[in-house]
């Protein structure tokens, strides 16, 4: 006869080694061994290596495949995409000198739409804390680095919605707009804001190229551009079952959208916590 447990978690009677209304485990002397806790540990990081270099592997060699997969119920392989996307952004605070999507303040001043209102607030601000120009950049770079990273979650609803748009013909759940958005912005963080600036940082730093320049900026953000067109082309193709044609423009368009985003609507609210901030 099978025995009944008590949860400890919840107080529900359940038969087997795990409730079924919370699912918390039946643990017994065995569970309490040292040995046993570092095999449970041991195991956590394997599996997580292994989910992790999978959907790594799935996202650089196979675009669209891992939202394709996951909206069709095929998860278990995969890192959860929020998850994945919340480690990059992680991975991506910890190096500073990865600038992103930040902006210097004098771009938030100059802006073509909302540059008066930014130049307002600087103004007012230098006058009421009795700052110097040098010294209001140094506390605005200070507080954007981070901040500017955060907000990277703005653009997962943003590029859901893009894409819900772009591909709404093809009658898909505003959950798998969700999770391919996803899937887009974590190729988009890993080669424009980890990869290629690493691969820029470390001969930078051996003295071995030049330091960046307007015009270097200028290439650096065509090669991030033109590679997101052919991974969100690819993507768009296998996931949405576009043809060719369709997936070239899905791709351009939401790369136009996506950037007319973060230029007027992201940057804006950047700027409008950063400044309060200080």
């Amino acid at each position: 006869m099978t025995a009944t447990h008590i949860c400890k978690n919840c107080g529900h009677q359940f038969s087997g080694n795990f409730c079924n209304q919370c699912g918390e485990k039946v643990y017994t002397e065995k569970d309490k061994n040292v040995l046993h806790f570092v095999e449970e540990g041991f195991h956590f990081l394997t599996h997580f290596e292994g989910k992790f270099f999978t959907s790594l592997k799935a996202i650089f060699l196979r675009p669209g495949q891992l939202s394709l997969d996951f909206s069709n119920g095929i998860r278990k392989k995969y890192f959860k995409p929020l998850s994945f996307f919340l480690l990059l952004v992680v991975l991506y605070l910890i190096f500073p000198v990865f600038q992103g999507l930040n902006m210097r303040l004098q771009f938030h001043v100059q802006h073509d739409l909302y540059g008066p209102y930014a130049y307002k607030k600087v103004t007012q601000l230098m006058a009421e804390k009795q700052l110097s120009e040098e010294e209001l950049v140094r506390l605005y770079t200070y507080k954007s680095e981070k901040t500017s990273k955060f907000l990277l979650f703005l653009l997962v609803p943003a590029m859901a919605l893009i894409s819900w748009g772009l591909g709404f013909r093809k009658r898909k759940l505003f959950f798998d707009h969700f999770v391919f958005a996803i899937e887009l912005l974590c190729f988009l963080i890993l080669w424009g804001f980890l990869i290629l600036p690493l691969l820029i940082f470390i001969p930078r730093s051996l003295n071995l190229i030049p330091a960046v320049t307007e015009k270097s900026e200028l290439v650096l953000g065509i090669c991030i551009l033109s590679v997101l067109l052919l991974f969100i082309t690819l993507a768009a193709r296998r996931f949405f079952k576009f043809n060719w044609g369709y997936s070239i423009l899905y791709a351009l368009l939401a790369i136009i959208l996506l950037g007319t985003f973060i230029q007027f609507v992201y940057k804006f609210i950047l700027f409008y916590i950063t400044i309060n901030q200080i």
